[in-house]
């Protein structure tokens, strides 16, 4: 009787979600970005949007909801229907590293979501205005120990903010962290001459990076990136375990059917390797990457246990 009403409800379970592929979408789809507009997650988001709203058959709309480090987008995604039409798009700075950096995370990464695909890597970079005085890493450090605590960075993200404090750990600096809401403002205040230093993507700096109106001194990711091949490494320069890389993909609420994550997954990658999109990645410096749903959700528990690591290292205390 158990293993007939087991098969009962697999069978069940096999209709509808056949019913919930055969039938998606038949509505808009909306895609959260927990950041600001013109961040590289935006950018991102909305020109692989656009390929899969002509793929799907209906529009794929970018909702922008900066805040708490991408938790407030990340929080009203957890809370929808998991139908399909809510998504989010992740970082590693609105989902595994909020828990490290926050007390109060109103979302549980691994049962609160579901990963898509993710849809690119980005390299990270430490910026500074073109006609800064400040040419390097060490120039950095000098004038840092020189005037303590007078020297600041752009806090937009929490990848950035953990980054930035261990590189104060490790080279025994006090930069300040300012709080901005989203990457894009961090980047006026630095063009403003407000900011002394300020962690980006290469996806976002690019453009400022090409208009010389900004320059890089480091990449914080593992390897030198092909658009700047000038520009060391931390981990080139002396500071060790100083790997900081950035990725951005497509999350759903947990309990969306298979079927539905397996037709976004197939669309997404389809839109990556388009001409258009990878014509866009090259300007921007972004890397194309499509990991499986289970492979995104892999990277996401190792960047955590690596990035706790760091933090717990870097002395950096829950807020």
């Amino acid at each position: 009787m158990a293993l007939k009403k087991a098969l009962v409800l697999a069978t069940a379970c096999l209709a509808l979600c056949a019913q919930a592929e055969s039938g998606y979408p038949n509505q808009p789809i909306k895609l959260i970005v927990p950041f600001t507009p013109g961040s590289s997650s935006d950018v991102t988001a909305r020109a692989v949007a656009q390929k899969i709203s002509v793929q799907l058959g209906q529009p794929v709309l970018i909702d922008n909801k900066p805040g708490a480090n991408g938790g407030i987008g990340m929080q009203s995604v957890a809370r929808s229907k998991p139908d399909g039409y809510t998504l989010v798009v992740g970082t590693v700075s609105s989902t595994v590293v909020p828990v490290i950096i926050s007390k109060a995370v109103m979302f549980d990464l691994f049962t609160d979501f579901t990963p898509v695909a993710t849809m690119a890597n980005t390299p990270l970079l430490l910026t500074v205005t073109q006609d800064s005085p400040l040419t390097s890493v060490a120039d950095l450090v000098a004038a840092a120990k020189k005037a303590p605590k007078t020297l600041n960075y752009g806090n937009s993200a929490g990848l950035y903010r953990i980054a930035m404090e261990a590189l104060n750990h490790q080279a025994d600096i006090d930069l300040l962290g300012i709080p901005f809401r989203g990457p894009a403002q961090a980047a006026t205040e630095l063009l403003a001459g407000r900011l002394t230093v300020n962690p980006d993507a290469l996806g976002a700096a690019g453009p400022m990076l090409q208009a010389k109106r900004m320059r890089a001194l480091a990449v914080l990711g593992t390897s030198r990136t092909a658009s700047l091949p000038e520009v060391p490494t931390m981990v080139e320069l002396g500071y060790k375990g100083f790997e900081f890389n950035g990725w951005l993909g497509v999350l759903a609420p947990a309990g969306t059917p298979k079927p539905i994550i397996d037709r976004l997954h197939k669309e997404i990658s389809s839109a990556v390797k388009s001409p258009d999109v990878q014509a866009l990645y090259a300007r921007l410096g972004l890397e194309p990457t499509v990991l499986s749903s289970q492979a995104y959700g892999n990277e996401m528990k190792k960047d955590f246990d690596k990035y706790e690591s760091v933090a717990k290292k870097a002395g950096i205390e829950k807020e």
